[in-house]
């Protein structure tokens, strides 16, 4: 992704209302189980979000990202228990073992190139008995995995996991113990995803036509329900956690 494709993107990035559900943050947190003497590096931070939720249950939390735009909508002001890095996953410059967690919130699915190498670098950072909380957003089952593919090609350049990609990348690097949830955001407005992403009118509309104008299979899988000119759709994510 190129500078601009975030700078763009930053703007209206924390309007998503996927991006501030609480229930998927309350997710991410019980899942990570976070402790007070713990230090979390959080892949992919953005604007910050997730390491903001993080930092009052840890000691630190280190924020990196590629992109100074998004970085910049932070507004983490004199929170001196994060600190925001600008860096790529894939060549961190990280010490081994310098973290206890390492989050990572649909950041993987843009690693197009060197994925493995990414989460093989989480694996290297993280002390030994540390773990991994790796979530992304998937296609709800194989049936729609060709539209979910069509849809986002037109919204940007990008990965589609399934729980197996997701398993496997963990595995590849060395992570044990893997264990996989899913979670559900119920309802998600398309309208407001859309309107907040970024893209030209006449993308968002083909978009929103994809949706509307999709098979049964289609509408059912998402539990979409159209209303008042949105459509509204059950957005799956799997947490995966694992372990070095």
């Amino acid at each position: 992704m190129n500078n601009n494709f975030w700078k763009i993107r930053s703007e209206k990035y924390e309007n998503l209302s996927w991006a501030k559900d609480e229930s998927y943050m309350d997710a991410l947190m019980r899942l990570g189980d976070f402790s007070k003497d713990e230090v979390v590096l959080d892949v992919g931070t953005g604007t910050g979000m997730v390491a903001k939720a993080i930092a009052p249950t840890v000691k630190k939390v280190i924020g990196l990202d590629l992109s100074r735009e998004m970085m910049k909508k932070s507004e983490i002001g004199g929170n001196y228990k994060i600190k925001l890095v600008r860096g790529d996953i894939r060549c961190s410059g990280f010490k081994n073992s310098s973290f206890d967690k390492i989050s990572a919130r649909l950041v993987f699915h843009h690693i197009i190139e060197d994925t493995q190498k990414a989460m093989n670098e989480c694996h290297r950072l993280l002390k030994k008995g540390g773990k991994m909380i790796l979530a992304e957003g998937t296609p709800p089952n194989e049936q729609v995995k060709d539209d979910y593919i069509k849809i986002f090609s037109l919204k940007e350049d990008r990965l589609t996991f399934m729980k197996e990609d997701l398993v496997l990348l963990m595995e590849n690097a060395g992570f044990e113990k893997i264990d996989v949830y899913t979670h559900l955001i119920r309802q998600m407005s398309v309208k407001n995803w859309l309107e907040n992403s970024g893209l030209q009118k006449d993308v968002q509309d083909k978009i929103f036509n994809l949706h509307v104008n999709g098979s049964e299979v289609f509408k059912k899988s998402y539990n979409l329900l159209e209303e008042k000119g949105d459509c509204f759709i059950d957005i799956k994510n799997l947490i995966v956690v694992g372990e070095k």
